[in-house]
């Protein structure tokens, strides 16, 4: 199976999941989670919603590793021409993800002394705390990132 195809499918099951974790998420006692239990005042799939973001952290970061090793053990991709950024594309996306979860982990070494209660569970742990805040840092960034790209590569293939 060639790389291309074996991305797309992996972008089309991730989106797949996280549209389903985020449809269950909002349509599953969202707004009521009070009603059943006084104690809890947040939706009752968040604890669910945090994992995602932690495997899709951690799938991102082991593709994104396979990747540059892949391009490093191939010398690159021999059959394209492309030169510049674009020969670079597994790197920077190796730089960009590592900076994400480093400034995430930073973000959630000074926030690990927070108290999160989720769904009855108590989120005191400070590793558990670190992990979650290191992977929404670490998602959010990537978001941004990814529209800026899509955004820079409209706006060159129209100049072209």
């Amino acid at each position: 199976m060639s790389t291309e195809k074996l991305s797309g499918w992996v972008l089309k099951g991730l989106l797949a999941l996280t549209v389903v974790v985020f449809a269950l998420f909002f349509l599953v006692g969202f707004s009521t989670p009070w009603e059943e239990d006084p104690k809890m005042n947040n939706p009752k799939l968040t604890d669910v919603v945090l994992w995602l973001c932690i495997i899709l952290v951690i799938v991102t970061a082991v593709l994104t590793v396979w990747s540059v090793i892949k391009q490093i053990t191939t010398g690159g991709n021999t059959t394209s021409k492309d030169t510049g950024w674009a020969a670079r594309t597994g790197l920077i996306a190796f730089g960009t993800m590592a900076a994400s979860i480093v400034i995430g982990l930073i973000v959630g070494i000074a926030n690990k002394n927070e108290h999160l209660l989720i769904n009855g569970k108590d989120w005191t742990n400070p590793l558990d705390m670190i992990i979650t805040d290191t992977s929404i840092v670490s998602i959010a960034i990537l978001m941004v990132v990814t529209i800026l790209a899509l955004i820079f590569s409209m706006v060159v293939r129209v100049k072209k």
